[in-house]
């Protein structure tokens, strides 16, 4: 063996014999190993026991109680389509963390037993928190309530008032097709709901699919977002039973007299009047000001 240069003969040696190794003087035991002993390495796991990400999502909105529409809604997204990739039973790939974050708001809570964000989470790879919450005065640390009903609306045919276009707003007052988070400082107010804005008639102050919050108790004032509800017969004729709106109009209230509202809309930007008899009623939309305040 060759020595190296400046080194004695026991700092270079390196002897293998199969049970000992010497380096600097060092002896490190070796044990031989049959390889052909060694079990195969084995998953622990009942395979008829393992599901699908899908299949997981699936039994979780079933918990819930929610529908595909319903889920679909509360996650933010328009229609059934959105979430469906996500509970079909072949659909095994691991949630990014924004569709965790979406579905986890939409789940949080319900079901027997409640569904937590760590079993939505898990769906995306990521561990149990094992953060421990602190109390602290002031502000509440709660999580806000996703209880907030959003009604159902679609983008409706345009109302015409002196040749000018006007947004309208089909409504589905009847039908609640999903949940919001609920701002702490509207917690105990029952008379709040949401809905979808459609269209870009309001834009910026609202944009197309973005939720607006309203309230049924205080009276709008001059300059506030509302929503006009349009009697299904302007005039009360027949099939107007005095309390279905046919149609909203989300906009800003210009003016209110005994005979007319005025009304306001950005896109295009147009100022506009609707006969006293034809407004069902009129709600106020929530200002930023408002849930913050």
């Amino acid at each position: 063996m060759t020595q190296l240069t400046g080194q004695g003969a026991n700092a270079a040696e390196v002897g293998y014999n199969g049970l000992m190794v010497h380096t600097h003087g060092v002896h490190s035991v070796c044990t031989p190993v049959n390889v052909e002993s060694v079990p195969p390495a084995r998953d622990n796991a009942d395979m008829a026991n393992v599901r699908t990400t899908g299949e997981i999502i699936s039994e979780f909105v079933k918990r819930a109680g929610m529908s595909m529409r319903t889920f679909a809604a509360a996650c933010g997204y328009k229609a059934a389509s959105g979430v469906q990739r996500y509970m079909d039973p072949e659909f095994d790939a691991r949630l990014s963390l924004t569709v965790a974050e979406k579905i986890a708001g939409a789940l949080e809570g319900k079901g027997s037993p409640a569904i937590t964000r760590d079993d939505v989470f898990a769906l995306a790879g990521l561990p149990p928190a094992n953060a421990v919450p602190v109390q602290y005065e002031g502000a509440s640390m709660e999580r806000m309530k996703q209880d907030v009903p959003i009604l159902g609306t679609a983008l409706g045919a345009d109302r015409i008032e002196d040749s000018l276009s006007i947004e309208q707003t089909a409504l589905y007052d009847h039908e609640i097709i999903g949940y919001a988070k609920r701002p702490v400082i509207l917690d105990g107010r029952p008379d709040v709901y949401g809905i979808y804005v459609q269209g870009s008639s309001m834009f910026p102050a609202f944009e197309d699919g973005q939720i607006v919050f309203a309230e049924t108790t205080r009276p709008p004032r001059i300059g506030d977002n509302v929503i006009v509800y349009l009697r299904k017969n302007g005039e009360g004729q027949d099939g107007d039973d005095g309390e279905s709106a046919r149609t909203v109009l989300v906009k800003r209230l210009v003016r209110r007299s005994g005979s007319y509202v005025e009304l306001e809309q950005y896109r295009p930007g147009l100022t506009f009047q609707i006969d006293a008899k034809e407004v069902l009623k009129i709600h106020r939309v929530l200002s930023m000001n408002d849930l913050l305040s």
